[in-house]
């Protein structure tokens, strides 16, 4: 028995949904019984991705580059071609290169551009899309992916462009949550802090210093799996999120307490 059966049937877009917190949301609402489109890059990725969905479920995938915004439109416009209706959205795509990593008086202008870009003009292209899609039904719930490094500074190498568009995406979905809730549209966003995602597992398995660090960044000793993750969106797009509207949802195991 589905866990929010107010989802079952329901249409839900999920980008950066082949890996990580993206492949775990996704499968969380296909376990509600919901509709699931899978959107990203890599089709081979995604093709791998499909695989670990129980038989019987209803996923496919639609590639799409969430920074570009003729992408994007198709993406959404394919949704509504193949589903006639989009009812969730969580906006998860978002990526950074290694040649990023760096500090604010050493990231070139290139970088910091594409930064801002995977992790904010992104949203806003997804934002500027899925409203229209949703606003004849005058109903629907988007989820913005942020971080806690959206509420604080990030002094990591690379952290002053990510937590920059991290703040940027709190933001925009606070204004956009304004501009719609009359509407019937409710857009909120997610701030995760460390999450064992498959590049931060490899990196925590490969360098014991690093797991130690973020480790220590979260009072209950452990970071968060995907799957905790995915099941903090789920609730986001619940009835039983009626009222949160705008604020994000910080899942940080006690990090900004």
């Amino acid at each position: 028995m589905a866990r929010y059966p107010e989802m079952v049937g329901k249409v839900v877009l999920v980008t950066g949904g082949s890996s990580g917190i993206g492949l775990a949301s996704a499968q969380a609402f296909a376990d509600q019984g919901a509709t699931v489109v899978v959107a990203s890059r890599d089709e081979k990725r995604a093709q791998e991705a499909l695989k670990t969905f129980p038989a019987g479920v209803k996923v496919s995938w639609i590639g799409c580059d969430a920074s570009d915004g003729k992408s994007v439109e198709a993406l959404v416009a394919g949704i509504l071609r193949q589903h006639g209706r989009l009812d969730f959205a969580f906006n998860n795509g978002g990526s950074i290169d290694g040649e990023d990593i760096a500090l604010i008086g050493d990231m070139s202008e290139e970088s910091w551009r594409r930064t801002i870009d995977g992790y904010l003009t992104s949203v806003f292209l997804c934002l500027r899309h899925q409203i229209p899609a949703m606003l004849p039904a005058g109903r629907g719930v988007i989820v913005n992916m942020s971080s806690i490094y959206g509420l604080r500074g990030h002094a990591i190498p690379g952290g002053g462009a990510y937590a920059a568009a991290k703040h940027g995406v709190l933001g925009l979905t606070r204004s956009a949550a304004l501009q719609y809730a009359s509407k019937g549209l409710r857009i909120t966003a997610i701030s995760p802090g460390w999450v064992a995602t498959p590049p931060i597992a490899g990196w925590m398995k490969n360098d014991p210093a690093f797991a130690s660090t973020i480790t220590g960044l979260t009072p209950r000793g452990k970071v968060a799996t995907p799957e905790e993750i995915a099941q903090s969106v789920l609730f986001l797009c619940s009835d039983g999120a009626a009222a949160m509207i705008g604020s994000p949802l910080i899942v940080d195991g006690g990090a900004l307490a």
